[in-house]
């Protein structure tokens, strides 16, 4: 049986260092949430908002000044459109005669898919996004100091778009052919996607505003470690400077969204025989030499 939703996840996170969200229309990824990934799912299982009044409670008790809800999230410039497909899998030109569908011509998005044979390939393509996000500023330096944020995942920023499409393959070689239309004039402007393939698990939605949050990114608190020296004192973090990208909670998958084993079950026992989960130096919080891709 395949994982599709982990297995997605996976899949687009190596190739955007973003997280997805399979279903959009049904899972709201909010700025500010907080929780956990499910590393049997892996959907994000937030726990709270830090626009939520309760939250407001916890920042008093640390810092006393700052109202989140002076500093609400904000959007940035609408993007071109984004399509991604995981290793293997690239958006084409698009193959198809303008007699394809009525429309097809003045389309806002015209692109061909092709995904390999015996190999799982994921898609995602979102219609001009905009990046919702945290406001720069004070917000990242005051989260930091709630001690109930410690170990959990923060989403500080989230894509949001009017239409979106998602895909994980069969891998059987499937090939498909992918267009935005837009109908109507003026203010009765609607979008309507249109596809030649009859693949169960392609998914296109659309709405009339950015309804829509199929990707998102993740931080979380960087740990700091006390000076040797008494007259080096420990910085105050400034904005994002102490939060550090997230890492999956699983462990490297197979095709299915199964845990690959990396190593001989039949030999776990030989010390003789590397073995990752045995022999490991164990790091709870990896930093990443990545600059920040936001």
């Amino acid at each position: 049986m395949v994982n599709e939703i982990l297995r997605y996840v996976d899949l687009i996170r190596q190739r955007t260092s973003k997280w997805a969200n399979q279903f959009p229309e049904r899972d709201d990824i909010r700025v500010g949430s907080y929780g956990r990934f499910n590393a049997q799912t892996g959907r994000f299982e937030a726990e709270g908002n830090v626009y939520d009044p309760e939250f407001q409670k916890l920042l008093d008790a640390t810092d006393g000044k700052l109202k989140l809800s002076d500093h609400p999230p904000v959007f940035d410039d609408e993007q071109k459109d984004f399509s991604v497909g995981s290793l293997g899998v690239r958006p084409k030109e698009f193959s198809l005669g303008s007699d394809a569908v009525e429309g097809i011509d003045q389309a806002k998005y015209k692109e061909d898919w092709h995904f390999m044979q015996d190999k799982r390939g994921a898609m995602l393509v979102m219609y001009k996004p905009r990046l919702q996000r945290f406001p720069q500023g004070k917000v990242f330096e005051a989260l930091y100091q709630v001690p109930e944020l410690k170990d959990k995942y923060i989403v500080p920023s989230v894509y949001k778009c009017r239409a979106y499409a998602t895909y994980l393959s069969n891998k059987t070689g499937e090939k498909f052919s992918l267009a935005l239309l837009q109908k109507g004039e003026g203010d009765k402007t609607q979008l309507d996607w249109w596809t030649d393939s009859k693949v169960e698990n392609l998914q296109i939605k659309t709405a009339e505003d950015y309804a829509f949050s199929p990707l998102f990114n993740c931080k979380r608190k960087i740990p700091l470690i006390r000076p040797l020296m008494r007259d080096s004192p420990t910085p105050d973090p400034e904005d994002e400077g102490f939060w550090m990208e997230c890492y999956p909670p699983w462990e490297p998958l197979d095709d299915d969204g199964e845990i690959d084993p990396v190593y001989d079950d039949n030999q776990e026992d030989d010390p003789n025989v590397y073995n990752p989960r045995r022999d490991s130096v164990y790091v709870p919080y990896p930093i990443s030499d990545d600059s920040d891709d936001e």
